[in-house]
């Protein structure tokens, strides 16, 4: 098969625990590129922060970021596809982040938004410390956060929710949001959740990169690790865990490669691409 765009996780998968990209998977995402395949950012993160990461990898990549609820070219001037949450699930997220006591990030395309200031050591603020100021990330702070859904008019794409209290917090919070039924609900690690508007989902996302590229299921590798990118494997002809994956994914892969830390990205596109 002659795969004609690569969907690629980042945290856990093209980025190693450190979020840096070795030089092992720059040079094999280059070598594809060069080779006239597509290759597609597939994050929960939001679209500024995904943008900085191929800006450091040296190509141009599609992104979908916020788990599929924004894409846009690295090189755009505006979104190709976006569908931010609506004013019923935002109260939704502020009543279960209130009853749970919950820390939070909502994401727009471009900015973090807490209620508490974000402290040194966060990877976001690090990372503004060495990028031109078009790539840095913006931040608000709000006590309030039943307000943003009106400041921000650009919309909110995100909302990654964790808990100081363990996974059982985690867990009731998650079965109350799910019951709401108006939201996607995610997660990247056991400890987080991850809502995003209903029906937006990586899989989602990479059919909708397809569709306008005019690429087929059967024409698309994905590689991933972790829950939020099931709905991924479901939309790619072939489909790639880590071997840092859950075993839930590595069950539903057709191959396993590497680990994020021993390049398992740039491996696979050397066994499956070049």
């Amino acid at each position: 098969m002659n795969y004609k765009l690569i969907c690629i996780d980042l945290d856990g998968t093209l980025l190693d625990d450190e979020c840096q990209i070795s030089e092992k998977n720059k040079q094999a995402l280059k070598a594809a590129v060069d080779r006239g395949i597509r290759i597609a950012f597939t994050t929960g993160r939001l679209f500024t922060s995904a943008r900085l990461h191929a800006s450091k990898a040296g190509i141009k990549v599609s992104i979908i970021g916020s788990n599929g609820a924004y894409i846009r070219e690295i090189d755009g001037e505006e979104a190709i596809f976006q569908c931010p949450l609506d004013r019923q699930g935002v109260d939704k997220v502020c009543d279960v982040i209130e009853k749970y006591n919950l820390d939070i990030n909502f994401n727009t395309f471009d900015r973090v938004i807490t209620d508490y200031e974000l402290p040194p050591t966060n990877n976001h603020v690090l990372a503004n410390k060495t990028v031109s100021e078009e790539l840095k990330i913006k931040f608000g702070v709000h006590k309030n956060l039943r307000e943003i859904y009106d400041i921000y008019k650009e919309g909110l794409f995100k909302v990654l929710m964790f808990s100081k209290n363990g996974t059982e917090t985690i867990k009731k919070a998650r079965l109350e949001l799910e019951e709401f039924g108006g939201l996607e609900i995610a997660s990247s690690k056991a400890d987080n959740i991850e809502v995003m508007a209903k029906g937006m989902t990586k899989g989602r996302g990479i059919k909708t990169l397809a569709e306008i590229l005019g690429i087929n299921e059967e024409e698309i590798m994905c590689i991933g690790d972790s829950e939020n990118d099931i709905s991924m494997f479901n939309a790619s002809g072939l489909k790639i865990a880590m071997g840092n994956a859950t075993e839930e994914l590595k069950a539903m892969a057709d191959y396993v490669t590497e680990t994020n830390i021993n390049s398992g990205v740039g491996k696979a596109i050397e066994k499956f691409i070049l």
